[in-house]
């Protein structure tokens, strides 16, 4: 995103199970926002706009303006999300402040690209997904929206690996540079083999039918 999304957001008082519940009657979210040099501060969100944010993928790789009432805006990435164990709605959101120099370390998806083009599953083969998305290390201003990965070129039977990756300048792996990304593998039945000709049965045929010429008297 070219600007950061903004986001809402209140003052909270108070803490606990009760004030949480009636928080989220209101339609809001319960939050706090650390880090920096600052105190951590108690805020809600508004449950609908929120839910539109994470709806749009890679929310906890996302930067984030909140618009804190009677404080000012804070630049934030979100860091962790409770949701409820049924509906999966949101209950709690941990926010962290960062600036632009800010390092962070965050999951970035993984994008494929070349799929109608790709050797190996034009051959018949099956394609394997090993990792949807991968950590990296980057700064809060150079988060990519996703990593790239073109597989027209795979076999059956190779892969990807993040090392194989170009990464976008200032990204770098947070941990195994060798995890496996995507691959390409036979399918379960094999491949199918050639079927001999109707000929070549002929002249088997043929040949096993008439045997040796016999001798003549």
């Amino acid at each position: 995103m070219s600007e950061n999304a903004i986001l809402a957001a209140s003052p909270r008082q108070g803490s606990g199970t009760g004030p949480a519940r009636a928080l989220r009657r209101e339609g809001r979210v319960p939050a706090i926002v650390y880090g920096g040099s600052k105190e951590p501060e108690k805020v809600s969100v508004e449950d609908r706009r929120l839910r539109w944010l994470m709806g749009q993928g890679g929310f906890t790789a996302t930067l984030l303006d909140l618009e804190i009432e009677g404080t000012g805006r804070e630049r934030v990435i979100p860091k962790e999300v409770q949701r409820h164990p049924v509906t999966d709605r949101p209950l709690h959101v941990d926010f962290m402040r960062v600036s632009a120099a800010s390092e962070l370390q965050v999951r970035v998806a993984v994008s494929l690209l070349g799929q109608d083009d790709c050797l190996g599953l034009r051959a018949g083969g099956t394609l394997a997904v090993a990792q949807y998305d991968v950590e990296v290390v980057c700064r809060a201003d150079s988060i990519p929206e996703a990593l790239e990965v073109d597989i027209a070129a795979l076999e059956i039977g190779s892969g990807i690996r993040l090392s194989d990756i170009v990464l976008p300048e200032g990204v770098r792996p947070a941990g195994d540079d060798d995890l496996l990304i995507v691959s390409v593998s036979a399918p379960a039945g094999g491949l199918d083999e050639d079927e001999p000709g109707e000929g070549d049965e002929e002249g088997q045929e043929g040949e096993e039918e008439g045997g040796e010429e016999p001798a003549s008297d």
